[in-house]
């Protein structure tokens, strides 16, 4: 039932997508962003997270930062409602880290570009200062910011993005685990980092893979929504949802 009905948001979301493709004028064919919200994440995010868009900061957030050190603008803030924050406008905030769950960036089309600034801005969001949570571990956030990708078109093979991933994390010496969690391209194929997702056990992965990715023409939304289940429940104990996962098959996974 589940992968049924996720199944069929995704085909609407690539429909939509390519109606827009139709419009005259590029500044007419946008709407990922909203679409993605309105038909996906309102619907399906408990009541305890609110979405929202705009900075992430810590306690050593300097206001008014100067050019060249700018605070990175989040497409998708996924946050706890019951956290305070700092409202810039009616649409655009400043969201503390320890509330902080998810940001999510979704383009119309992945290119090595949109992917290099959505992985310098994970990267920044991850080595944010989160404090200690002063609870229980029930309803503790994750130790960091996941970050997700979405993209309605991309590359005509999923192990191009994972190519440049590798390049990224070679050119910039950075560690994999400062980097995006997953990368969804509707209709496509779906790559998420290994370690953000160890419940997905794939059995031919070694300490020396970073990533795993599946070629598929749906679940790709499915497998967003299940690592979702994984930290969603933020003020009750985490349920044991990773069978809705386990239940899937994936053909063909393959590793880097």
């Amino acid at each position: 039932m589940l992968v049924s009905h996720i199944n069929a948001i995704e085909e609407v979301l690539i429909a939509q997508s390519k109606t827009a493709q139709n419009a005259g004028h590029p500044n007419l064919r946008g709407g990922p962003r909203e679409w993605f919200i309105r038909d996906f994440l309102e619907g399906h995010l408990p009541s305890t997270l609110e979405i929202g868009q705009g900075e992430i900061i810590d306690a050593n957030s300097m206001p008014n930062p100067p050019r060249g050190s700018y605070r990175p603008q989040a497409d998708v803030v996924i946050y706890r409602r019951d956290m305070p924050k700092i409202s810039y406008s009616t649409t655009d905030s400043a969201y503390l880290v320890e509330g902080a769950m998810a940001t999510i960036e979704s383009k119309s089309v992945l290119t090595q570009e949109e992917l290099n600034n959505t992985c310098r801005a994970t990267n920044i969001h991850k080595s944010l200062s989160r404090q200690a949570f002063s609870g229980m571990s029930v309803g503790a956030p994750p130790k960091e910011v996941i970050s997700y990708l979405v993209a309605y078109a991309g590359p005509a093979n999923m192990s191009t993005i994972s190519g440049w991933l590798v390049s990224y994390v070679q050119q910039q010496n950075i560690s994999p685990d400062k980097l995006v969690d997953m990368i969804v391209v509707l209709g496509k194929g779906v790559l998420w980092r290994l370690k953000a997702f160890p419940e997905l056990n794939i059995g031919s992965a070694t300490q020396n893979n970073n990533w795993a990715f599946v070629e598929q023409k749906d679940k790709n939304l499915f497998t967003l929504f299940t690592h979702m289940l994984t930290w969603a429940a933020t003020t009750s104990t985490p349920p044991n949802t990773i069978a809705y996962a386990a239940s899937v098959q994936y053909q063909n996974v393959q590793v880097v």
